[in-house]
């Protein structure tokens, strides 16, 4: 583990650099190399939406030191603090953002990281250490929303709607999650633009333009997909139809292997998580006493697994467990259902065919709206109740959240993900739309919990190659009825 210290001194120099250095009295820049590439002034140049500024006072906290404990970076930009500018957009705005909040509210950061190779382990013993001794080594908490919550029912956060500087109708905090994650009219974890991995984590479908180009002699709706989004027709039955016909035993071997060439993919795993997002499945719905209920459409969720079942076992086109992005990228794979995230990876940025983007299939046609789903790992934000000043971190948190709605979310969004990624403008837009489908379930983000682990029954089922749901759904009906029982009893104790 290593304590990462902020850097104000830092911020001092480049901040006099910038005054010292930035013309040589012939009207020309120099010296700008080094020089902080976003003035940390909170001012957007891109917004995701229309500019708003957050309402916080003017604040002095006289250098106060805020610790914000997280995960270290799995290996994309740190979404908390980072050490240096690159020159990378999406990394230098983390890094002004820094500067900007502790100059602004007269704090120190420092972010301590722990490594996630113990699998959540030494992260989730730091959090009951303080919890049960009362420290208060950290004043605001990162982690994993859905190894997170757990906390919530051991009343180890505190309740953002009593903290100062919090406006949470502010657009930098997810509304969806706000709506789901809230109990009893309190809110104990927050998430949005501060959350990269929020939109990193959203599943998409990438398809392959070449070989859609190429196989569009038999099916000719390959050359216009954008066309069958924007008419509401792309189902789980369109895909399938559309990528069935494509395989290729390219190595005569008569297996189905890493070397074949496939229309389809919809792997074992995580992939499978994404069903009752993208389907428009309830799982859990609030009561009016503000607690939970199981309320689940059965006949759609089953209707969804049958079509997911045969999709993965019994179409020879599909994909189901070999290396999708790798296989993908070589031009061997016409859809590929994967995260946003994708396209930072160093497979995809070497791809020499051309990509398109769309959003996750709906069910039916009867379905309204497309949705897509965020793995559940993405990172949403908690004040400790060890913490005895909350307002401060409150503050901090809405300064680096707001900051992150004007800058760094449109850093990544619109210059990094749709500007240096996409080659076209429909597919800028079909991001938008599979963005702004984000769709959240109470399971989801409790689901250690009150969701017993109901939607991962789900897709364990799939990935067993299970045909049915039907008798795994009538065990854990019982079980969640029963966990919403014993934790309602429990919180309000």
């Amino acid at each position: 583990m290593k304590r990462f210290i902020s850097i104000l001194l830092v911020s001092v120099m480049l901040l006099s650099l910038m005054t010292a250095c930035a013309s040589d009295g012939d009207g020309k820049d120099k010296n700008t190399d080094n020089v902080v590439t976003t003035a940390p002034t909170g001012e957007a140049t891109k917004p995701i939406k229309d500019y708003v500024e957050d309402e916080l006072p003017e604040l002095n906290f006289g250098g106060r030191t805020i610790v914000i404990l997280s995960p270290e970076s799995d290996g994309a930009t740190d979404e908390i603090t980072v050490e240096e500018l690159t020159s990378d957009v999406v990394n230098d705005s983390v890094y002004n953002r820094e500067l900007y909040v502790e100059e602004r509210l007269g704090v120190k950061i420092e972010n301590f990281k722990v490594d996630p190779t113990s699998n959540g382990e030494a992260f989730e013993n730091l959090v009951s250490i303080q919890l049960n001794s009362d420290d208060d080594s950290y004043q605001i908490i990162a982690y994993s929303t859905g190894s997170f919550t757990r906390f919530v029912f051991e009343k180890a956060f505190t309740d953002l709607k009593t903290v100062d500087h919090i406006d949470l109708s502010g657009p930098w905090y997810s509304q969806k999650f706000i709506d789901e994650a809230t109990i009893d009219d309190s809110l104990f974890l927050v998430t949005g633009s501060l959350s990269l991995s929020l939109t990193r984590f959203m599943y998409v479908v990438y398809y392959n333009k070449s070989m859609a180009e190429r196989y569009s002699a038999g099916t000719p709706e390959l050359t216009d997909l954008y066309s069958i989004v924007d008419r509401g027709e792309w189902t789980i039955d369109k895909y399938r139809e559309l990528g069935a016909s494509i395989y290729d035993d390219a190595n005569g071997n008569s297996q189905h292997d890493e070397e074949d060439v496939y229309g389809l993919s919809f792997t074992t795993g995580q992939v499978c998580d994404i069903a009752f997002s993208t389907f428009d499945i309830n799982i859990l719905s609030s009561t009016d006493d503000g607690w939970f209920e199981l309320d689940v459409n059965v006949e759609r969720m089953y209707e969804a697994y049958e079509k997911l079942y045969s999709l993965m076992y019994e179409t020879s086109a599909c994909v189901t467990g070999f290396d999708v992005p790798k296989l993908f990228s070589n031009g061997q794979l016409l859809f590929a259902v994967e995260r946003l995230m994708n396209v930072e990876s160093t497979a995809f940025r070497n791809m020499t065919d051309d990509y398109g983007v769309l959003p996750t299939p709906k069910l039916d046609t009867d379905q309204k709206n497309y949705y897509t789903y965020s793995y559940d790992t993405y990172t949403s934000f908690a004040i400790p109740r060890t913490n005895p000043d909350p307002d401060c971190a409150g503050a901090v948190l809405e300064a680096l959240s707001s900051y992150a709605y004007r800058d760094t979310m449109p850093a990544y969004l619109d210059t990094a993900l749709k500007g240096k990624y996409m080659s076209d403008a429909r597919s800028r837009k079909m991001i938008d739309l599979a963005v702004d489908g984000l769709k959240l379930d109470t399971a989801w983000i409790y689901i250690e919990t009150i969701g017993s682990n109901f939607p991962r029954a789900f897709s364990g089922e799939l990935s067993g190659g299970n045909e049915t749901f039907s008798s795994t759904y009538a065990s854990k009906e019982r079980q969640v009825k029963r966990n919403l029982i014993g934790y309602k009893n429990s919180y309000y104790q």
